[in-house]
């Protein structure tokens, strides 16, 4: 969940706590906050005002129990789905053999994996820095094919496709 969200979810709580204060005064006899809701709400204007936060709370209401039943974003890659049981992968973890895969090709210089389940399987996407003194197709070439095969042979995945994006090219080292 995003600070945003967060945030909003507090003051959300701290509105229910202080209802829930009002109704246990009232509960205990108190008569003050019945008063101060009848003053609170004596005009055309203040009610309409009330109305308004009063359907405002309401949809934030929704939204948040909607979010709170949506299906939280996967993180787990099936690699075997049998009879004998469900086997999964991190994503962290398959980001990690994808690292390892890329460091084998020479000129890429950082890495940055994205790593999703696709319909035909695990789909990779790359944004590398790479050396300006390399071959840019060889080298993606190079890149897809390590990781593939290495996904596959490794954590047994079926890879779908690596989508590989050249953000940079390093600096080169300063000559003396």
């Amino acid at each position: 969940m995003s600070a945003f969200w967060k945030s909003i979810m507090t003051l959300y709580n701290l509105l229910l706590i202080g209802l829930s204060a009002v109704i246990i005064a009232l509960a205990l006899g108190h008569t003050e906050p019945l008063h101060w809701i009848n003053q609170a709400f004596g005009t055309v204007q203040n009610r309409i005002l009330g109305g308004t936060v009063g359907i405002i709370l309401a949809l934030v209401g929704v939204i948040l129990l909607v979010r709170l039943f949506s299906s939280p974003e996967e993180n787990e890659i099936v690699v075997q789905d049998s009879i004998s049981g469900k086997v999964v992968m991190t994503v962290p973890a398959v980001k990690q053999i994808v690292l390892k895969a890329v460091k084998q090709v020479e000129g890429v210089r950082e890495i940055k994996p994205e790593v999703t389940n696709g319909k035909n399987g695990v789909v990779v996407s790359l944004t590398l820095m790479v050396n300006p003194d390399y071959k840019i197709p060889e080298m993606t070439a190079a890149v897809q094919e390590k990781v593939a095969k290495l996904l596959e042979e490794v954590g047994g995945l079926k890879v779908a496709e690596v989508r590989i994006k050249v953000d940079d090219f390093a600096a080169k080292p300063a000559v003396r």
